[in-house]
């Protein structure tokens, strides 16, 4: 409708089917392309049209049993819980959610929760060529993956810690010889032979992975978990190192990057804080121990973010209209987009739905926000 009327429940009785975790999915997107239809979410996009998304795990305890969760005195004390991977664009909005248990890596999580999103939210068909930037911490990066996110068309860009640390490859060996004296430079040689050989079944392996034949998460678990890595595997890993090494001296050698990277994790991070001020009942803690159930309650949390931000647009869209100087609206606009719309102050998490509401909640119309005019 043209109008944002308040929110009046329904007598409707909904069945256990209705919260299946498809059509959570399908409420998330909803809500999703309802904040991507307005005009203010544009300011936190980039002139160049770059996408970048971030991800991070999150610890939950669980209370009850589960073939999920596991002990981690580190993390849960005598208790036992799961972690829950979480993803946030650039334009604030929770997109995806997937659980694994905290002795797993997050990478292949990440990655399989990227590979959804190319599916349904964020095709390649809408994006220019290596222009979807997606960063992590430590707890995000294997060398594999740097391959794996490639074949999506996305450019891995992780804050990997002890950065210094890490082994540099070289192409040829010629290249090995002039540049290994370098403080920053090549320590040893690619096994190019191995990617060769191996690449047309790369090229399945990730074709697998792109049409949904295969979960990321399943497969690279899999690959990765043989005491001994198999010819494929190490093919992958061989050629994510050369990604790697070109990341690590970009990274080095560009400051707006590492600000970046920055930016977008420190977002995700204050993500999380909004996470878990909506998940504040019964001690924080999971009641339901089987996947399914789990990931209903991590969709209804992520649904609730998202409601909690779409609010938050809604409302800044509707300030801005009732600004008649073009020049103050853009200045406001412009300190918004400086800002972040993750706030969650003003809203009672332990509010109530008020029935007896009447008229618009907004002065202005969906279409007017949708059509503000502002510069990006």
């Amino acid at each position: 409708p043209d109008t944002l009327l308040s929110f009046k429940p329904s007598n409707t009785r909904f069945g256990y089917n209705s919260f299946s975790v498809s059509n959570l999915k399908k409420i998330n997107e909803n809500i999703i392309y309802l904040i991507k239809s307005l005009s203010l979410p544009k300011v936190y996009s980039g002139d160049d049209g770059r996408l970048h998304t971030s991800s991070d795990g999150r610890k939950i305890v669980v209370a009850v049993d589960s073939l999920m969760a596991n002990f981690s005195y580190k993390y849960y004390g005598k208790d036992k819980g799961i972690s829950a991977n979480t993803f946030i664009d650039d334009q604030q909005i929770f997109f995806n959610v997937n659980v694994l248990t905290s002795s797993e890596r997050e990478a292949p999580y990440m990655l399989a929760g990227i590979a959804e999103s190319k599916r349904t939210l964020y095709p390649e068909t809408k994006l220019k060529k290596d222009n979807h930037f997606h960063s992590t911490d430590t707890h995000g990066y294997t060398e594999a993956i740097f391959a794996g996110l490639h074949f999506l068309g996305v450019t891995f860009a992780p804050r990997i810690k002890s950065v210094q640390g890490q082994t540099l490859y070289a192409y040829k060996n010629e290249s090995l010889k002039k540049n290994s004296k370098f403080r920053i430079g090549p320590k040893t040689k690619l096994n190019r032979k191995l990617i060769i050989r191996r690449w047309d079944d790369i090229l399945r392996l990730m074709a697998s992975i792109k049409m949904n034949y295969v979960s990321a998460s399943d497969i690279f678990r899999k690959l990765s978990s043989s005491s001994r890595d198999t010819e494929l595997y190490r093919a992958v890993k061989e050629f994510g190192r050369l990604l790697k090494t070109h990341f690590i001296l970009t990274y080095v050698d560009d400051l707006e990057l590492r600000q970046v990277i920055e930016k977008h994790l420190s977002r995700i991070e204050l993500g999380q804080g909004l996470s878990r001020s909506i998940f504040h009942g019964r001690g924080k803690r999971l009641y339901v121990g089987s996947k399914e159930e789990i990931d209903r309650v991590l969709l209804c949390s992520t649904i609730l973010q998202n409601i909690v931000i779409a609010w938050n647009y809604l409302f800044l869209s509707d300030y801005l209209l009732s600004i008649d100087d073009a020049e103050r609206r853009q200045s406001i606009a412009d300190g918004i987009s400086n800002g972040s719309v993750i706030s969650w102050e003003h809203i009672n998490m332990l509010g109530n739905f008020d029935e007896q509401l009447q008229g618009p909640a907004f002065l202005a119309t969906l279409q007017e926000m949708r059509n503000i005019k502002l510069h990006t």
